[in-house]
């Protein structure tokens, strides 16, 4: 009985999940293949512009702003809205939290709980508040 109601949850949560992408997608979101974006994420939909490529990895508690409403609070004429491009093959752990403008490189680990605030280049282990590339990835 339990392995039928786990099955039975796993089908409703795969549904739940194809209904949030499609509202991600319809809100201007570009998603490639083979993504995984947690229910638990925040992906901004209302201003800029969201890049997300393929077999991406966007864990619970991130939070993707393509915008920043305090930067027409400081000066009328700038522009809030901006861009985010998330790279092929990247993960981003738990509770990161992404500004606008920034573009992470393909196959990046992105670790828990980073503010990433600029560019991080591809093949990087990064981390931290604000966020530091730690090391380069090499791939066997």
């Amino acid at each position: 009985m339990k392995k039928i109601v786990r099955r039975g949850l796993f089908c409703l949560g795969q549904i739940v999940r194809f209904i949030y992408y499609g509202y991600l997608k319809a809100s201007g979101i570009k998603i490639g293949k083979n993504t995984f974006i947690s229910l638990g994420a925040k992906i901004d939909t209302q201003f800029g512009e969201i890049y997300i490529g393929n077999k991406v990895h966007i864990t619970s508690g991130c939070v993707l702003l393509a915008h920043d409403g305090a930067i027409k609070q400081m000066n009328p004429n700038d522009n809030p809205r901006g861009k985010i491009i998330i790279n092929d093959n990247v993960f981003i752990g738990v509770n990161t939290v992404v500004l606008m403008n920034v573009t992470i490189g393909a196959n990046t680990v992105i670790g828990a709980g980073s503010l990433v605030n600029k560019d991080i280049p591809p093949n990087s282990l990064a981390l931290g508040n604000p966020v530091r590339i730690v090391r380069q990835i090499t791939h066997a």
